[in-house]
């Protein structure tokens, strides 16, 4: 027998330093729905949870909200909505979180419901009390919808210091305490991201850190990153490692929260779909977004450009939609967020067989052979105007590159120098000229 009892969740999302209530997420048997408060709805001037939910009027974004059916805010089979679904964590990550919470990994209400206290950007999420009934936002979709809920369900507080953050490498969320980086944070939300290596690939500590080093030598606008050590970090568990990255979040600023959407969410994509469908088109869409929506579209395009170009560079072949983002510091308006997770992926080809890295090297594949003529029809499939004057921008970084990465390669992982330099000296056809 179908339960009929209601889980359900407070949503906030924290605005310039306070915590504005603006909706309730629920779950009735495996029907996950968002429900935005009215107030909300009907705030030309609502703070942004996602540019998944705008429409092309004012009229059309309240529709949106209110909708009964529509995918963005209604999701089935236990699963949450794509926006949601982009909170949670993957991988090992994932694992750690369920067991956490003594759920299931399939379980997205209750993975959700147990970090809802450090999620990425300003969302936060929290249960409420059973003596307050279901709340009649919740009640009236049901009804309507002709479900037949009885009684609020029981939802457990958060995990004390459970984190919520995407992506398959192990990571910690960690506040600064002294010199010392501490996991356990008594329930505040995290301020750094500790990412481990793997016993796969030792060094990948420091091939992303040197990644950051040759994004930051092009003047790109990244996160910033340093390599700690291991008695410099209060970890849960025993790491067999030494070296950890530590990543300064950009969605804080001290106790502060600063709102932010992968690519993905704005795109409306669930996860198993982070690498879209085709590479000229998905990076058209994502260039028309930040050109349309960003209150800088001039610098911020620009930027965009000189980072694809750089990731072909440096062999970055996992920038797929969760791995760049808008960011909303005034929590109205978008920008592109701050660079994350520049790894030379190309760095771990060598020796493996067809099948390791198969879809990474399938888009190596792809950017090795990218022509300047293909950045230009990428362009103009993006409306973008002036696009001549981006493409000498983009040959521009090139040069810049091939000028400066080399010295600072020399303190670089092996297999990280030999693969760049490689790519630098005409190993793909951006760098030939």
């Amino acid at each position: 027998m179908v339960s009929t009892s209601i889980k359900y969740l407070r949503l906030f999302l924290h605005v310039q330093g306070k915590r504005r209530p603006i909706g309730y997420l629920s779950a009735y048997g495996d029907i996950l729905r968002v429900s935005f408060e009215e107030d909300y709805i009907a705030d030309p001037a609502r703070p942004i949870l996602s540019m998944a939910y705008r429409g092309a009027t004012e009229a059309d974004t309240q529709a949106i909200l209110r909708s009964r059916r529509d995918a963005r805010l209604v999701g089935t089979g236990g699963r949450w909505p794509a926006y949601f679904q982009n909170l949670l964590p993957e991988s090992h990550n994932r694992t750690r979180l369920a067991s956490e919470r003594h759920c299931e990994e399939d379980d997205e209400f209750e993975l959700l419901a147990a970090a809802g206290r450090d999620l990425m950007g300003a969302v936060e999420v929290e249960p409420i009390s059973l003596q307050e009934g279901i709340p009649d936002v919740i009640r009236h979709w049901h009804t309507t919808m002709g479900l037949d809920v009885l009684e609020p369900g029981f939802v457990e507080m958060p995990v004390e210091d459970a984190t919520s953050l995407p992506g398959v490498v192990s990571k910690f969320s960690a506040v600064k305490d002294g010199r010392r980086y501490v996991v356990k944070r008594q329930g505040q939300a995290g301020s750094f991201i500790l990412k481990l290596p793997t016993t796969a690939h030792p060094d990948l500590v420091a091939n992303e850190y040197i990644g950051y080093q040759l994004c930051g030598a092009l003047g790109l606008t990244c996160a910033t990153a340093n390599i700690i050590t291991r008695e410099e970090a209060e970890l849960p568990e025993q790491m067999p490692f030494n070296e950890i990255l530590a990543v300064e979040r950009f969605d804080r600023q001290g106790s502060r929260r600063i709102h932010m959407e992968e690519f993905a969410q704005v795109m409306n994509l669930p996860p198993k779909k982070k690498y879209g469908t085709h590479l000229e088109t998905d990076y058209a869409a994502m260039l028309r977004i930040v050109d349309q929506l960003s209150s800088r579209p001039g610098p911020d395009v620009q930027e965009f450009v000189r980072r694809f170009v750089a990731f072909i560079l440096m062999g970055n072949t996992d920038a797929h939609l969760k791995n760049w983002a808008l960011w909303y510091p005034d929590s109205v308006s978008p920008q592109l967020a701050p660079l994350y997770d520049p790894v030379c992926v190309t760095a771990f080809f060598p020796g493996t067989q067809p099948n390791q890295y198969a879809l990474n090297k399938h888009i190596d594949a792809k950017l090795s052979t990218f022509t300047w003529d293909d950045l230009s029809n990428l362009l103009k499939a993006a409306n973008l105007a002036r696009h001549s004057r981006l493409l000498s921008i983009a040959k521009d970084t090139v040069k810049q590159a091939q000028a400066v990465w080399p010295a600072l390669l020399q303190s670089a992982p092996n297999s990280v120098r030999t693969a760049v330099l490689a790519r630098l000296k005409g190993g793909v056809s951006l760098s030939k000229g």
